[in-house]
């Protein structure tokens, strides 16, 4: 036995000491780091689980935590007993894929991820995605993993994208009903243009069977007018593209504009026009323009579709939070069936057997108007008494203010304007337009007034190059050049002090609402839609070069 100094056994004791607080320091980390493991299993929304290779190298799970229950609809004791349940949980679509994951998951060395879907008993299909890397347990090969259900995040990309889509389509559309209104506008732009022409001309003034003819091209040019514009609007309500400003409008004017609109038809009609007495507080929350539209299209509907001496009644009552307008004929009224069909686009009902000129979509628009201003319409009739359609919408206060509005009359050409005598040749406009046919019909027009020059840019360029060269009194200006839009051409001269502030008028085919307020916005002083009214030309001609003459005498 071999003797140990005391100093011998004093080193054994701290060794072993050592090695003992070591170990314990070993445990406590031990300890902290399956904390932290319980800890993010816990709370981890999603399931965390270890796999290893059995004796044929096949995944065996070793470890799952609780979000198995939640992701896939299964117990941690149950998914260890029998791996091969995750297979039954794949959607048959992804059933293929899973599998050969799976089998396939010790094989692989690199850092994976993957998506599919899961068919989880009491939640439907949902989507699952995951991450694996490879590492050892215990000197073991292992594959750890984390799954998480990520459903509602690919709902959201998929609404995301889907609204982008959407989004795109209605700008495609909206391009579309632009482009589409530019080419059918522009050549019932000669047809009515020439035809207003033809019947202001006194120095050659047509006999009475060439007034009879144009008046026929006349009417039939507009009548195809309405048709375009008819479908142009049902176009752009299903697009969600019609833009509306709803207000505070008083009946009263509401019916006198549209009455004012529908005169000469029913005069021509022989239909009388009963217009009820209105309150003068009475007013509705709609848009102007639009509740116009809705008046108009009934009321020449109750004259088109009622008889020689017949009778229309228009009148408005408030009931509650809503406000009636009906409008009532004695015309030949509808039958049951017909009345089953009245809101079908394109359905006429059969009036196009009677010589009644029509598009079938008058009422579909109504009804689709109201709705979009939060009314309603109802539709009444007996065949051969006749018909009775009440809108409703919601009713609004009135200012006082607005109770007895100022009216002013529009401008008339034979109004205003400088004497031709005195002033010939002094007024220079520049008309930028590259169509031959709306060039000469615009020069047709403005020789009726001998104080106006007419000059002439065939696209974009050349309109900014001759307002540089001399400055023009009024553009004309089509909104569609074949090198520039309108746009275009007032932004380059407006960045320059020479010739910024041109008045200008859009003349264009493009009678898109939208487009229609961003020139206001730009600054122009009309917006002229194609066809033209050569009266309205006229007019705005008057009153531009009136402005300008007692501006030059101002100085």
């Amino acid at each position: 036995m071999t003797d140990q100094s005391p100093d011998d056994d004093a080193a054994q004791a701290r060794y072993w000491q050592a090695q003992a607080q070591a170990l314990r320091d070993e445990v406590h980390a031990l300890k902290a780091e399956l904390a932290v493991m319980g800890s993010l299993s816990r709370n981890v929304p999603g399931v965390i689980y270890v796999l290893e290779a059995d004796v044929r190298g096949a995944p065996r799970l070793v470890y799952v935590n609780d979000g198995v229950r939640e992701v896939l609809g299964l117990t941690p004791e149950a998914w260890k007993a029998d791996f091969g349940l995750i297979y039954e949980r794949a959607h048959p679509d992804d059933a293929a894929a899973v599998r050969w994951l799976c089998e396939n998951a010790m094989r692989i060395t690199e850092p994976s991820q993957f998506e599919y879907r899961a068919v989880v008993p009491g939640r439907g299909v949902r989507h699952v995605a995951g991450r694996a890397i490879s590492g050892q347990v215990e000197g073991r090969p292992a594959r750890f993993g984390y799954l998480h259900d990520v459903t509602e995040q690919k709902l959201y990309q998929q609404a995301t994208l889907k609204a982008a889509a959407a989004e795109q389509a209605s700008a495609a559309k909206s391009e579309f009903l632009s482009r589409m209104s530019h080419e059918l506008r522009t050549p019932l732009n000669a047809v009515l243009g020439f035809a207003q022409l033809l019947k202001l001309n006194d120095i050659e003034p047509l006999t009475e069977g060439q007034r009879s003819r144009v008046d026929l091209m006349e009417k039939a040019g507009h009548h195809l007018l309405g048709v375009i514009n008819d479908v142009l609007d049902l176009s752009r309500i299903e697009a969600g593209r019609l833009p509306l400003s709803p207000e505070p409008v008083a009946v009263h004017d509401a019916f006198e504009q549209a009455l004012t609109l529908v005169d000469g038809v029913a005069r021509e009609a022989g239909v009388r026009i009963h217009p009820g007495p209105t309150d003068a507080a009475l007013a509705v929350h709609a848009d102007r323009l639009r509740l116009r539209q809705v008046l108009v299209n009934l009321l020449s509907n109750a004259i088109k579709y009622n008889r020689l001496g017949g009778q229309v009644v228009l009148r408005a009552w408030a009931e509650g939070d809503v406000t009636h307008l009906e409008v009532a004929d004695t015309g030949r009224g509808m039958t049951p069936e017909q009345l089953q069909h009245l809101f079908e686009p394109f359905n006429r009902l059969g009036a196009e057997r009677l010589g009644v000129d029509g598009s079938g979509i008058g009422l579909v628009i109504v009804r689709r108007l109201l709705h979009l201003m939060g009314g309603d319409v109802r539709v009444q009739s007996t065949a051969g008494e006749g018909t009775r359609v009440t809108c409703t919408l919601p009713r609004a206060e009135l200012p006082e203010s607005m109770r007895s509005p100022a009216r002013t009359s529009a401008v008339r050409p034979a109004d205003v304007g400088p004497d031709a005598a005195e002033a010939d040749g002094w007024f220079r406009v520049l008309y930028v337009e590259d169509n031959a046919v709306n060039i000469d019909l615009v020069r047709d027009i403005l020789s009726m007034r001998p104080h106006c020059t007419l000059d002439v840019a065939a696209n974009g360029r050349d309109a900014v190059r001759a307002v540089r060269e001399r400055r023009p009194d009024l553009m004309l200006l089509d909104m569609q050049l074949g090198d520039m839009t309108g746009f275009d051409v007032v932004h380059v001269l407006d960045q320059d002090p020479l010739t910024a502030g041109v008045p200008r008028v859009a003349l264009s085919a493009d009678a898109m609402p939208d487009t229609m307020r961003r020139a206001q916005v730009e600054g122009f002083r009309w917006y002229l839609t194609k066809p033209l009214d050569v009266m309205a030309l006229l007019a705005v001609v008057d009153a531009l070069s009136d402005e300008a003459r007692l501006a030059v005498t101002a100085r």
